[in-house]
Parts: C-alpha cells; structure tokens; sequence
C-alpha cells in the first residue's frame, strides 16, 4: 500500500499466532461439538428430573450449578464458533508506516489524576519522542490533578519538544467520571479548532513503544470501516509466574481475539489509536460508566463501526502491586459494569436508539451476574456435598445422563486445552476462572457503592493514583497485616471455602462407599456416580479448589513486585532527553510469557484419570 509520501510494509507475523493457528481447526470443531453436546446433554437432565418421582432440592441446585458452570466456558465457545474455522483476518498483519510526507495528523492525550510526578514524566517523555515526525503529532498532558509540580515540569520540557503542552480544568478528584470528561474536554474543546485526524490515548503510566504510531496508523489506514485499534497492553513490573492473573492473557489471546476477528474488539483503554471524527460524532466518551473504555467499544460497534486489536508489544505500564491495590483496580471495573444501566435515561441516552441502549445493559447485567453466579457455585458446592442425598434422578435415565455427562466435561476440557495451545500456551486452560475467588470481595464493593456510599473506600478510584490507600505501604506489624489479609482482602472467607470444600467432598466420598451396600460393587459405584464422583460436580469441584488455593497461596508466599526503575533503562537513542525503555530482558519475558505449560500436563493428568475411572464405573453399571 503507497500513498503520497508513505507507504506501508508488511512484517512477518507474529510467531506466537503462527504457532497456535496449527489448532484451529481443531478448536471450531470441538467448540461446535462441546455447545451441541452441552444443549442435549441438559435437556436430558432436566427431563431427567422433572419426571423422577423423587425430586430433591438437591438435585435442582445440581442442576442449577451445571447450567451456571457452562455457560462461563460457553462463552468462549461461542466466540470461536463465531469467527469461523479460517477467519479471514487471522492473523492480524503486524505493518509499519514508512515515509515522512503527508503523514496524517495525530494527537496524543496523556489523561492523569494524582499519580507521581516521576511516572508521568516516563509517559510523557515516550510519548514526545514517538517515531513520527514533530510537525505531524503533538502530545497533550491533560492533568486533572491540578499539580503544579506537573505543570512545571512539563514547562521545563517544552523547549525541547514544543510539541507538547499542559492543559488541566483544575483539580477534579470529587468528579466520578473523571477521565472520559478529562478526555472529552480535549476533544470537544482543546481540538475546537485544531482538530487532527487522529487520536491516540495512553494511561500516565503507560510507557510507549517508540514505533507505536507507525504500528497502529497502517491499521485504520487500510480499514475505512475500523474506526478504533486497541493494543494489548504489557506490564514491566509484573512479578514471578504473574500470580494475580494481571497480565490478563485469557482476555487479549483468547476473548479479544476472536472478538477482533469479528471485529468487535474492546477497548482495553491505554494504547488505544481512533479517528478522532467517529468519536466526537458518536457523543466522545461515555460518562455514565467507569470504564469509559468499554463503552466506548459497545457505543461505536452499535453504530455499526469495526473496532480491532493489535497484539505487538507496543506499550508498557504497571500493575498494582499489592493485593489490595489489584482488588480496588477489578473492583473499579465491576462498578462501572453495573453503570451500564444508566444509559437508559437521560442524559446518556440522548444520541444512542433504544436497541443499543438495552444492549448496553444486558452486557453488563451478564457481567455482573457471573460474579453472582461464582459466588452461588463457591457456595453450593460444599453444600451440596455435606448432604447425604442423590445429586441426580437414579430411578431413569441413570446411565445416559452419566455417558453424556461425561461426554460433556471431557469435550469442556478437550476444548480449554486446545484454546490454551492456540495462544500458544500463553493462556492457561479455564484461565477465564483466573481471579474468580474474588466474586465476594467484587460483590460487597458493588453493595458498598451502590447502596451505603459512592464514595471510593481507598481516597481515589484511580488506580494509580497517590491518594488511593492501595498504594501505600502495607499494616507495619504482621498481625496487622494477617488481618488486612484475611478480613480486608477476603483471603478468609475463601481459606474458609476451601476448607470446607475439601472437608465436604472427602465426606461425600467416604460415604458413597461406607453406606452403600457392601456385597455389591454397583451399589457403591452408583453411589459415588451419583454423589462426588458425578463427573460434572468432580469437574466443578476441581476448578473450584484450584481456584480458592489461589488466595491461600498468596498469604503463605507472598509475590515480590520488582521496583519499578528495575524494568526501565534509558534510552540508547535518547539518552540526553532521559527517555526511559523497558528494558530488552522485560521485553522479552513479556513476549515469551507462558501460563500454562507449567501446570498443563499435571491437570490433564488428573482429569485423564479421573475420567477414566468414571468411564470404568459407568460401564460397570
């Protein structure tokens, strides 16, 4: 593609897509199989208990749990099945800008509230010296902070880049919508009348890759229709083995990528690039949510425009780094979920159709009621195990509810392996469970919010702000800090699950074998089938304490954060400017970052056999 003064060069593509694309075919076929073999599989069984002449609230709660369990693999089945077996777009073409003339015109808008001055400086340093000519972009540090600090230090910068400048409407912190009205203000009113074609965002401590525009630009340029490309973000501050899942890998590798193959990928906020145009038509930012990012994203596509994804390392910012902090950050988004009912009225609704508006609202009523939905299996589950009752109708249908209910977990895992080794194994199997032991602490912030007091618990609901309590020091003594931990962090309440989980399905075990009749081996292999050993509840039992081990681990082998500096080298290019780079051995474990071969082989063992077994005792029946 040439076009004037530049032109645009196609890379080799990424060699993790390439590696994981051997598996797609496989990934549809099994996705189409898993969702048809699910939908017969529970017909049968609530057929199965509408008809038993016993029916127990046992076996309905059962029930309950495995249509709620399936449905959060579901979803990604689905999105499979969706973009096809040879998505035309797959892999996405990594492109470069080439050429100085006639490039368009673009702006950089660094939104900040409260964060240190020092990590600002890093965002804005990067952003000043992007690979694209001075005449053709310029960067905005838009502060609502008010910190004079800030302006100053900018001031300081101008003369050597002039392409960047200060702007702030004053001190903002007690506006709920902080950022999407800090951004709105720059494209409504700083770009009034110089309104550049493009526009590009960046968290204030997310370091851009100095190819960043060269890289995204080719995008929109070559897809009329695309008006918006987000890029995956990276972290350098990430610790060992990323055991708080904040790297997100299942969202960028799996989720978004079908979602971007189908193009309706979200927005994940900093890193992104957009046509300045197609959002100030579409009303800017959207102000009756948090997550001004993924609104943003349903806004656009229900307006009939592409949104697409660029996985390149092409930004790198920090994650919280305490337990605390990672908790407010989740917690922060799952309110803003919740605000997607607002859209309903006025004045949000006034430039979207009724159609997107209720779109907007089933979208984040399915978000939050996952979270209730975790937080009724974690429940259940023990429960349900402590009883002495059947979890299935036994008097028909016994053998054909237990074959197909076999068939269903063994396509369920078939299906999560093969998703992990199409990222490459960067993604683990049923990572879209990763985080899911905080669907209480989520729950009561969302209470909190919604009915006590809209107020942030931690000083700020930015992330990183210096007002957010999250990102200070720890309780001094460790008694404080086993209590912070245990009450605050909600690291008891699942200690407390997990326990009784475990305690439950050895119970339920133990007694499948000790009551059932001694003299006949079916009877003690009915009972098991039919209790703990039923294949779907082995299979949620399983996940679940995988889950609930998570926070345990945590309390007993805290992760060590690295400093942040430790990531960052300056610049060889720009050495005199003080540019900061994260450095080529963070580069690199970003790029190679695996989750999943480490504890792949050791699941599907477990799973392998216990299937087995199970295959073994339904045809001893």
């Amino acid at each position: 593609m040439s076009t004037g003064g530049y032109s645009v060069q196609e890379l080799p593509p990424d060699p993790r897509i390439l590696s994981g694309l051997k598996y797609r075919g496989y990934l549809y076929y099994v996705a189409q199989t898993a969702v048809w073999t699910f939908q017969a599989y529970f017909v049968l069984r609530l057929v199965s208990v509408l008809t038993s002449p016993v029916q127990t609230w046992q076996m309905w709660v059962t029930l309950a749990i495995e249509g709620m369990f399936a449905l959060l693999s579901r979803q990604d089945q689905l999105l499979t099945i969706a973009s096809g077996r040879a998505p035309p777009n797959s892999p996405r073409k990594r492109l470069r800008l080439q050429g100085d003339e006639n490039l368009p015109t673009v702006e950089v808008l660094l939104p900040c509230c409260g964060e240190p001055v020092e990590v600002i400086l890093d965002t804005i340093r990067a952003a000043c010296t992007l690979d694209y000519p001075v005449t053709r972009f310029r960067v905005r540090v838009l502060d609502d902070g008010g910190s004079a600090a800030l302006r100053a230090a900018v001031t300081e910068l101008q003369p050597t880049w002039p392409h960047l400048s200060y702007h702030s409407r004053g001190r903002q912190t007690g506006q709920v919508f902080a950022k999407s009205g800090n951004l709105n203000y720059a494209l409504q009113t700083l770009q009034e009348k110089t309104q550049p074609e493009f526009c590009a965002i960046f968290d204030a401590d997310s370091i851009a890759a100095p190819e960043f525009l060269r890289a995204t630009l080719p995008h929109l340029l070559a897809t009329p229709a695309a008006v918006l490309v987000t890029t995956r973000q990276y972290f350098y501050n990430l610790p060992r083995g990323d055991p708080f899942s904040q790297s997100r890998l299942h969202f960028y590798t799996c989720q978004n990528t079908e979602l971007d193959l189908q193009g309706r990928a979200i927005d994940a906020g900093s890193g992104a690039l957009f046509r300045r145009r197609a959002i100030v038509d579409a009303g800017g930012y959207p102000t009756y949510s948090f997550s001004e990012d993924w609104q943003l994203s349903l806004v656009l596509q229900g307006l009939g425009h592409a949104t697409i994804q660029v996985q390149e390392p092409l930004q790198f910012g920090l994650v919280p780094t305490s337990l605390a902090g990672h908790i407010a950050q989740q917690s922060r988004w799952h309110i803003g979920h919740t605000q997607q009912t607002r859209v309903l009225f006025a004045p949000y609704n006034a430039t979207l159709s009724r159609p997107m508006q209720w779109g907007i609202v089933l979208n984040g009523l399915a978000i939050t009621g996952r979270l209730v939905a975790l937080l009724a299996i974690f429940v259940a589950v023990p429960a349900l195990l402590l009883t002495a009752q059947p979890l299935i109708p036994t008097t028909r249908y016994l053998k054909p509810q237990l074959i197909l209910a076999t068939a269903h977990v063994a396509l369920s895992w078939l299906f999560a392996c093969l998703q992990s080794a199409h990222t490459d194994f960067q993604s683990a199997p049923f990572a879209h469970l990763e985080n899911t032991w905080l669907a209480g602490s989520h729950l009561l912030a969302l209470l909190r919010f919604h009915l006590i007091s809209p107020r942030p618990k931690k000083g700020s609901f930015v992330t990183g702000s210096t007002t957010n309590t999250s990102n200070r020091p720890a309780a001094p003594s460790r008694l404080q800090t086993l209590h912070h931990h245990l009450w605050d962090n909600g690291i008891g309440f699942s200690a407390l699950l997990l326990g009784t989980t475990l305690v439950a399905f050895t119970r339920a075990l133990w007694r499948g074998v000790a009551v059932s009749d001694p003299t006949t081996t079916s009877g003690t292999v009915k009972a098991l089938l039919t209790g703990a050993a039923f294949p779907p509840m082995l299979h949620v039992t399983f996940l679940v304490v995988l889950s609930l081990v998570e926070p345990v681990v945590h309390l007993l082998a805290p992760p060590v954060f690295p400093d942040r500096k430790a990531g960052l080298a300056v610049s060889v290019s720009n050495v005199q400017a003080g540019v900061w780079q994260p450095k080529a051995e963070v580069r690199v474990a970003c790029v190679q970052q695996r989750k999943a071969v480490g504890g792949l082989v050791g699941r599907i063992g477990v799973v392998v056999v216990g299937l087995g077994a199970v295959g073994v005792g339904v045809w001893w029946l």
